[in-house]
């Protein structure tokens, strides 16, 4: 029953609007006439199996009369092209201000050569940054998430595409960690995806992680857009120089789009907060999915027709850690980002997303990180949805019982929510003396010793494993005595008592902290 204030489809006038495209290509040529009409002739873009290839402004167009020509030798394009395969070539030309295009003319580029079962190569490229130039920036697991997935990704790859004997997973560590390939600077990511440009050819996969803090900024008159921060950041460059220390969705699109890196299988993790803007800002670069090829049913061929997935397959995922306006939690119970703990939980405990039962299927691995993040987000009293994008699906390797054992889950850590205690006397039935505040204070100093802590404290938490501490306390001249109760799930689990002076309170709340934090441990 609303009003729609939209115009019509008469209202457009959209006929004879967009420009006419007519193929005239022969023999190793292709050509084509762009004929303007009503709404002139602005870009006209090149695509190879979905992805752009080529794109032109009118003036880079040989004109004839009112007539524009596009001339390209299938040469030009023949790195785009999967081996053994029809590649279909379509060119869309838009409107003047390039926001309608025509249909698009495709032509189906005969198969390059006779079809042979190659295993694509893997370039991961995996930047994690704990360390800033700044301390308050610093983050505790960022490095150590992108040297873990980096470890699993690799194993898993290798066992699938080294099947030849040949290395086919080249794998570049950007961390601020000991173990590393170089420090993720914004230069040094620059020049890896350049070397990668180089030798990467459409056949084969990129995947790009990115651990460490993600902000959303606007330069003037620009739309707000997602911006990674590398290891040059400190406080005030994140502030006032982020083109210098940040890559924006804009050049990481620019460093990796398919003129300079040809891999037609891309994936991007973002374990960043607002890392859902990047969605928004790089779907665009997605492209048109194609269909699977049947093959026989044994070992060997099973592992074949994994391969010719990603032969046949122009892929391209982005799983964020987070939306465009939501933090990505570093976890102290899982000593690991949530969404890196998610991803490495799929691989060792969720058998079911794999494809046969062996094979790393990326689709089901994203989706059961995203299930996982959810959940335990909620059970903390936080929020963080992850973002998926797909528009296609292939398997990225092989796993195994050595893969997984490979995998170490960090150990999950006992949980300690807020304390409540009562002073016993009954004419004062409050927490006059603040205990409970105090071993509060307590319980978060014990669990904010990083890696070596024995514990997580939360203010609130619906986790019904979460432990919390109560009791009631007597005081007689200047002797406090504490009942205590380690109660789990609103059912007591422990009891003891220990005893302290008025003007050493600390000390006593210190000493309840401790003890409970070794009984839950024992």
């Amino acid at each position: 029953g609303d009003s729609i204030n939209a115009k019509t489809l008469s209202e457009l006038n959209i006929c004879g609007l967009t420009p006419e495209v007519e193929d005239k290509s022969t023999g190793e040529q292709f050509r084509y006439e762009i004929k303007p009409r009503r709404g002139g002739l602005g870009e006209t873009v090149v695509y190879v199996n979905g992805i752009e290839a080529r794109r032109y402004k009118p003036d880079q167009l040989k004109k004839s009369g009112e007539v524009y020509e596009l001339e390209l030798s299938k040469n030009e394009l023949s790195s785009y092209f999967i081996a053994g395969k029809e590649n279909p070539v379509t060119v869309k030309a838009f409107t003047a201000d390039n926001t309608i295009s025509s249909r698009g003319i495709i032509i189906n580029e005969d198969k390059t050569q006779e079809k042979t079962t190659v295993a694509p190569n893997l370039y991961a490229v995996m930047v994690g940054v704990s360390d800033y130039k700044d301390e308050e920036l610093d983050l505790k697991y960022a490095a150590k998430d992108a040297n873990d997935i980096s470890s699993a990704i690799a194993a898993s790859a290798r066992k699938l595409l080294n099947s030849d004997g040949k290395e086919h997973v080249f794998v570049y560590d950007l961390t601020t960690a000991e173990k590393r390939y170089q420090l993720p600077e914004k230069n040094g990511i620059k020049k890896v995806l350049e070397e990668i440009g180089r030798k990467a050819t459409a056949n084969d996969i990129l995947l790009l992680f990115f651990a460490g803090h993600g902000v959303m900024s606007a330069s003037a008159g620009q739309q707000q857009q997602f911006y990674f921060l590398t290891a040059d950041a400190s406080k005030s460059t994140a502030a006032s120089a982020l083109a210098d220390v940040g890559i924006s969705t804009a050049e990481l699109t620019e460093w990796m789009k398919p003129q300079n890196i040809k891999a037609q299988k891309r994936i991007l993790i973002f374990d960043a907060c607002n890392s859902g803007q990047a969605i928004r800002d790089l779907v665009k670069v997605g492209n048109e999915g194609q269909g699977y090829i049947a093959a026989r049913n044994d070992e060997q061929s099973q592992q074949i027709k994994a391969i010719d997935k990603l032969n046949e397959q122009s892929g391209f995922f982005i799983l964020s850690a987070s939306a465009s306006n939501q933090s990505a939690y570093e976890m102290g119970r899982y000593s690991q980002g949530l969404l890196t703990y998610s991803l490495l939980k799929a691989i060792k405990q969720q058998p079911d997303i794999l494809q046969d039962g062996k094979y790393l299927d990326v689709s089901r691995w994203f989706s059961a990180a995203e299930k996982t993040v959810t959940e335990l987000t909620k059970e903390n009293g936080a929020r963080q949805q992850p973002q998926v994008i797909s528009n296609t699906n292939f398997n990225i390797g092989i796993v195994d019982q050595e893969v997984m054992a490979k995998i170490v889950l960090p150990q999950e850590k006992p949980m300690f929510a807020a304390s409540n205690f009562q002073n016993s006397d009954e004419k004062i039935a409050d927490d006059d003396m603040e205990l409970s505040k105090l071993i509060n204070l307590q319980l978060s100093n014990l669990a904010a010793r990083g890696a070596v802590s024995n514990i997580v404290y939360v203010t609130a938490t619906n986790a019904p494993d979460a432990y919390n501490l109560t009791g009631r306390y007597t005081i007689r001249n200047n002797l406090v005595t504490v009942q205590v109760n380690l109660k789990q799930n609103k059912t007591i689990r422990k009891r003891f008592e220990l005893s302290g002076t008025k003007d050493k309170l600390n000390e006593l709340a210190a000493a309840i902290a401790a003890k409970a934090a070794e009984l839950v441990k024992n």
